[in-house]
């Protein structure tokens, strides 16, 4: 029996080192590159680089603070961005690399009918673009060689206003903190048409903009390569100046397609017209490619019969006007 027991006194199991442990890690955001951005929340996604142990994880947070989190250690890929839009779909977001963000297909007239709007002509030579609504402006970045670890998290992060000054040395903290640089991740378009004559007569007008990208991933921040017509918003004064803005994934630069600015507009007499502009070369000029700001200078639109003067033509089909721009 004593030998027996002996024995069974000395059984014991081996302790187990395969189960992950977590830390608690700060996720903070700083936004020196985006001080005017007010998003309700924010969404950051942790790719794991070490296989199934680790878990690919999403953590949201309300506001634009941030906050603290359990994860496992582990090396990841981080990207984040906020999560309170409204247009902006998702897809591809089980990998850091096919994660993008997109539109749903929309009309031309969508600013002034809705979804049902009637047929519109598109952008010669862009005919068989589809017609996409534009995003909500966000916010994000990204993270790489996230490593968390018992003795603190290291990673590389930096804010985009100072990559040129960037030395390429990962950031550590041994308190586990990771701080999140978010910069704008759209682009904002905006475009005033000048000294407009016969503008009074004009009762409703919308524009739409050809050969643009269609979404972005947010890993690199790429754009799409397929060429869609967004349509947005046109703001007249009543008297000689139309404007107007929105927001756009912006233009791919492998894109080898024409930019054509239409400008819709219904008359009083009940006729209509599109006028189309060549806006490639302000677009590719541009000195900041996420602002973007078009000028057309000049425009005349046609004066209704009045006592059997002036233009009338057909009021069942749109008349196209080719214009040059001139700056």
């Amino acid at each position: 029996m004593l030998t027996v027991f002996a024995f069974s006194s000395c059984e014991h199991k081996d302790l187990c080192y395969h189960h992950p442990h977590t830390k608690t890690v700060r996720v903070e955001f700083d936004w020196r590159d985006a001080p005017d951005a007010n998003p309700d929340g924010m969404c950051v996604f942790f790719y794991p680089l070490d296989g199934e142990d680790a878990p690919q994880r999403r953590i949201d947070f309300t506001g634009k603070a941030g906050g603290e989190i359990e994860i496992q250690v582990g090396r990841y890929r981080v990207l984040c961005y906020n999560n309170d839009t409204e247009s902006v779909l998702l897809r591809g977001m089980d990998a850091f690399d096919t994660h993008e963000g997109y539109t749903r297909e929309g009309n031309i007239f969508e600013s002034i009918y809705g979804s049902g709007a009637n047929y519109a002509p598109q952008a010669k030579d862009a005919e068989d673009e589809r017609v996409v609504i534009t995003p909500d402006m966000m916010w994000g970045c990204t993270a790489l060689d996230v490593e968390i670890t018992d003795a603190g998290i290291s990673y590389l992060c930096f804010p985009e206003s100072e990559k040129e000054d960037w030395i390429g040395k990962p950031a550590l903290h041994t308190e586990q903190v990771i701080t999140l640089y978010p910069h704008e991740l759209v682009c904002t378009y905006t475009y005033e048409i000048r000294n407009v004559q016969n503008l009074k007569y004009a009762t409703q007008m919308c524009g739409s903009l050809s050969s643009m990208a269609p979404s972005e991933f947010f890993g690199d921040e790429e754009l799409g390569t397929e060429c869609v017509t967004i349509p947005f918003e046109s703001v007249s004064d009543g008297v000689s100046n139309i404007t107007g803005g929105f927001y756009t994934f912006g233009h791919h630069e492998k894109n080898t397609r024409h930019h054509k600015l239409l400008l819709y507009v219904w008359f009083v007499d009940g006729s209509k017209y599109y006028y189309t502009f060549d806006v490639t070369d302000q677009i590719h000029a541009a000195p900041d490619k996420r602002h973007v700001h078009i000028i057309i200078d000049g425009l005349e639109f046609p004066q209704p019969i009045t006592n059997g003067n002036g233009f009338q033509p057909s009021v069942d089909d749109w008349q196209v006007v080719e214009e040059d721009i001139v700056m």
